[in-house]
């Protein structure tokens, strides 16, 4: 199924493009679009339209502006409604462990604690719920989020892309 899935998400992207790609991330951020996995769908597009530098840059930069705007719609229903909203999603499945451990990274760490578990598989995004609750504020959490997206979204196209280039 989730081949299936990629098959057509690709299919959309070509046909589509940036704004497609957008939307993908924006749900991937909001944690709908979790089970799309970022190293397939970022590094298989660069490579499947041959994109150049410029238009690399422009799929990081699109992509991770998706991601954080995605995660800013976790904060404000976090913010808005509470822990019990997201919990109550049929679409969201978050367990209360991982949310805990959240919740700690931003109390201890802050700004650098969203910066960090935006590199880390599984805790990704989910330090928005507690930022969201506890009001933390906006401008910070969006240079953090984005700055260490793009970093990331950067790696993985790099060495994905760089891996089949060397190979071919």
């Amino acid at each position: 199924m989730l081949e299936t899935l990629v098959d057509v998400l690709f299919a959309v992207l070509l046909y589509v493009g940036f704004p497609a790609l957008f939307a993908v991330f924006v749900l991937k951020g909001a944690f709908v679009g979790k089970p799309l996995p970022t190293s397939v769908i970022l590094p298989g597009y660069v490579l499947a339209i041959s994109a150049n530098r410029i238009e690399t840059a422009g799929i990081v930069l699109v992509s991770s502006a998706g991601y954080v705007i995605g995660q800013l719609l976790i904060y404000y229903l976090a913010r808005r409604e509470g822990l019990s909203s997201i919990q109550s999603s049929s679409r969201i499945h978050i367990p209360p462990d991982r949310i805990d451990q959240a919740e700690r990274w931003l109390e201890q760490y802050g700004g650098i604690g969203v910066f960090v578990t935006n590199f880390v598989p599984y805790l990704r995004g989910l330090i928005f719920v507690p930022a969201g609750i506890a009001r933390y504020p906006v401008s910070p959490l969006v240079f953090f989020a984005f700055t260490s997206t793009v970093i990331y979204h950067t790696a993985i196209v790099a060495v994905a892309v760089g891996a089949v280039r060397t190979i071919f």
